[in-house]
């Protein structure tokens, strides 16, 4: 029978959980980062296919969760949903969309994770990873909201006392590339997260046959 200590499948707290969404979190990094377009179209798509696969996790994962849980998970899921369709129709592609799209679902979503994580520290493995989850999200929002949106940073790269390559590094560039960064890192701390629910909840497990 699920309990704090093992968690329904896909619950919250269950390994599937972190996985499931640190997943597209890398995909999203991945493509933001190889990509030669940093444009906030194409961070307003990527953040809102990722935005949409999140709320769906979540409420998924809220279906499996015990009462304690489960009331900031399916706000936390309501909220992001939001974002994400918002990201994916508003026919408005400038940095300022993408600007007011992100912050305000970082912010949000990520101060709820991380209260969620406050609450159950020192019962529940899984809440430090909250707590790191919410905070990394809650400061993309705000690092969001204090880039100038008229940045423009010229750069010429030499080579032999000649100049190869050259552009302007724009608050568009700049602000894409860093949901692109957070996702990696958001992404990764994601996977271990569910490696450490997995490893020990088959700890657990041994302990229980002994």
């Amino acid at each position: 029978m699920p309990t704090e200590a093992s968690p329904a499948l896909g619950a919250p707290d269950h390994w599937v959980a972190p996985l499931a969404r640190a997943v597209p979190a890398l995909a999203l990094g991945l493509v933001i980062t190889f990509s030669p377009d940093h444009s906030a179209r194409l961070g307003l798509v990527g953040f809102g296919v990722l935005a949409v696969v999140w709320a769906a996790v979540l409420f998924a994962s809220a279906l499996r969760a015990d009462r304690a849980v489960r009331g900031l998970v399916v706000v936390q899921g309501a909220v992001t949903a939001v974002a994400g369709i918002a990201a994916l129709v508003i026919p408005d592609r400038a940095t300022g969309t993408f600007v007011l799209v992100v912050s305000a679902w970082a912010i949000v979503a990520g101060a709820l994770e991380a209260v969620n994580g406050i609450r159950f520290r020192g019962t529940r493995p899984v809440a430090r990873d909250w707590i790191a989850t919410g905070v990394l999200t809650a400061l993309l929002g705000l690092v969001v909201l204090l880039v100038p949106q008229g940045y423009a940073d010229p750069y010429a790269i030499e080579e032999k006392g000649e100049i190869v390559a050259s552009g302007t590094v724009t608050a568009e560039v700049l602000l894409v590339g860093l949901l692109g960064a957070w996702a990696v890192v958001v992404g990764v701390q994601l996977a271990l997260a569910a490696i450490s629910l997995r490893l020990a909840r088959q700890a657990a497990t041994k302990e229980v046959a002994a």
